[in-house]
């Protein structure tokens, strides 16, 4: 199986994991047509009177470096009740869940990514300016650990309580 199929099977697992898990938790959860430039799930109320969008990022069961997120993740635009899931696969079982708004995500990539930058080589060159950005549970804080499974910020979006 070609390499660009196999990515596109993990972050459709990604997807439908992430609408499984808030159809669980009683909301309805929609994926969105392929290559949506912003989100991938779109969740709402049984009511349908409130919405969310969710963009989802899947890392394969063998990815030891992270959640790979384009270079657009440290630019600061934030639209309304977009979230990111930060999805990591396992070889068994659920995966899981690293429930962030998108605004949140968008700083704390930010913030690791210029560490790096600010940092030089080891032969002491700046380091140069990379197209993609690197996110993983190294650089996770207390506050990141605390969104493993932590669906509470797009529950508050949807009017729970």
């Amino acid at each position: 199986m070609s390499s660009l199929i196999t990515l596109n099977l993990i972050g459709t697992a990604g997807e439908y994991f992430v609408c499984a898990e808030l159809c669980r938790l009683g909301y309805l959860a929609l994926l969105t047509p392929k290559n949506n430039p912003l989100f991938d799930v779109v969740a709402t109320t049984a009511d349908g009177n409130t919405s969310v969008s969710i963009q989802v990022k899947t890392r394969s069961i063998r990815n030891k470096q992270g959640w790979k997120l384009g270079a657009h993740f440290s630019v600061g635009r934030s639209p309304e009740n977009l979230f990111v899931v930060l999805v990591n696969l396992k070889d068994s079982g659920l995966p899981d869940f690293h429930v962030y708004d998108y605004a949140t995500l968008v700083e704390r990539v930010e913030s690791v990514y210029r560490s790096y930058i600010d940092k030089p080589r080891r032969d002491g060159q700046p380091r140069k300016e990379v197209g993609f950005r690197w996110f993983d549970e190294v650089s996770f804080t207390e506050a990141d650990r605390g969104r493993i499974n932590n669906w509470r910020p797009i529950l508050a979006a949807l009017g729970a309580a």
